[in-house]
């Protein structure tokens, strides 16, 4: 198989990387298209709609069932909330979450956190009531309870299952995720990834299971060895992202390094395993006006812009969707003061997919005219 560019990682490998099918890749890899960084185009239409100030349905929720957690991460920016609140949706909040989305035209639906959303006792429920209304389902998650009846729902109902190791190895990932219980360790979530991937097959559903590393100064020695271990848990591919605004976040030096050797892993396992992602900070230069194409709803029902909200809440909020209707906050004015009030310095403090989802439609819709009106 060729190597893979940096800027131009293959259709497959990919495909892996938001929970997407794989593609045979049967031409040369850099003659590829490159649809996951390019699908901001299939939002065109909403993005001309926002340019008109029209606020569009969004396409996709991102949903934390919980502020509880069962590890206690060195880079977690929810400990506060953990601790503070420590609470679920209740099963009510959650099924009329679900419906209210559907009713805002609402996609596909990620749960993550916030909390360890597979803590939630009726989250296997949710899984199977999105699939009953054609909704596309994702998970980020820790993996120490995704088995079992939540298990099945989400080989049988989901588009992605991503599972946190963050590192190669049982004493590096014990030292930075922290288990608080036994089934939070390294090898019951072992166990858990293989139940997983042996489910899906047999069933030959579309799931896609894979792995997910955040890099800090304490586990960044144990990039290849991480590789080594999805390999041998048969993931569908693995993720690197650097931790951010934490003590442990590498400088620019690490972060170069890091980089080099997530990219060298790339080429050398090609074929053997797909390696996405990476360290490379890219900062906004430019006001990010694509929030409506999502939303994120938190434990307690607060319905923010996006997901890199924690250190700036009261601007980002727009609403609770618990105490008021959730259609009529997302299409209400205040929706709009929110965008506009967004600061593009703070959102450099995280790594943001929309930093490149803005730059491309910027382009598409300013620099050039991209004339999708013809084929």
């Amino acid at each position: 198989m060729a190597t893979v560019p940096e800027d131009r990682v293959s259709t497959q490998a990919k495909s892996a990387e938001e929970g997407a099918p794989q593609v045979q890749d049967t031409v040369k890899q850099d003659n590829v298209f490159d649809f996951l960084q390019n699908r901001i185009l299939t939002h065109y239409p909403q993005a001309v709609q926002i340019k008109k100030r029209e606020m569009p349905e969004p396409r996709m929720a991102i949903v934390y069932p919980t502020y509880i957690c069962n590890q206690d991460c060195l880079w977690c920016e929810y400990r506060a909330e953990n601790t503070e609140h420590h609470t679920i949706m209740s099963r009510e909040q959650l099924m009329q979450l679900i419906e209210d989305l559907d009713g805002l035209g609402v996609q596909g639906v990620e749960f993550c956190g916030g909390g360890e959303p597979s803590l939630h006792p009726n989250l296997a429920e949710a899984v199977r009531e999105l699939g009953r209304r054609g909704m596309s389902v994702g998970i980020l998650t820790n993996g120490t309870k995704v088995k079992d009846d939540l298990a099945e729902a989400l080989v049988d109902h989901g588009s992605y299952i991503r599972v946190g190791f963050d590192g190669g190895t049982e004493e590096t990932i014990h030292k930075v995720k922290r288990p608080k219980t036994p089934e939070a360790r390294f090898d019951a979530v072992c166990a858990n990834m293989k139940n997983l991937v042996r489910m899906r097959n047999e069933r030959g559903t579309k799931c896609r299971i894979s792995m997910k590393f955040v890099v800090d100064k304490y586990n960044c020695h144990e990039i290849e060895e991480a590789v080594k271990l999805a390999i041998e848990l048969t993931a569908d591919s693995i993720q690197f992202k650097a931790a951010r605004l934490c003590d442990s976040e590498m400088d620019d030096e690490q972060s170069a390094a890091i980089n080099n050797e997530i990219i060298r892993c790339r080429e050398t396992y090609a074929g053997k395993m797909i390696v996405v992602g990476g360290t490379d900070k890219i900062d906004m230069h430019q006001q990010c006006w694509l929030t409506p194409l999502q939303l994120v709803v938190d434990t307690l029902g607060e319905v923010f812009l996006c997901c890199y909200y924690r250190h700036r809440k009261e601007d980002h909020s727009i609403g609770n969707c618990f105490s008021e209707p959730l259609k009529e906050m997302w299409y209400a004015e205040k929706h709009w003061d929110k965008i506009h009030g967004i600061k593009p310095k703070e959102c450099n403090n995280l790594d943001c997919r929309f930093v490149k989802y803005n730059a491309i439609m910027d382009q598409v819709m300013g620099e050039n005219d991209a004339q999708f009106e013809f084929i």
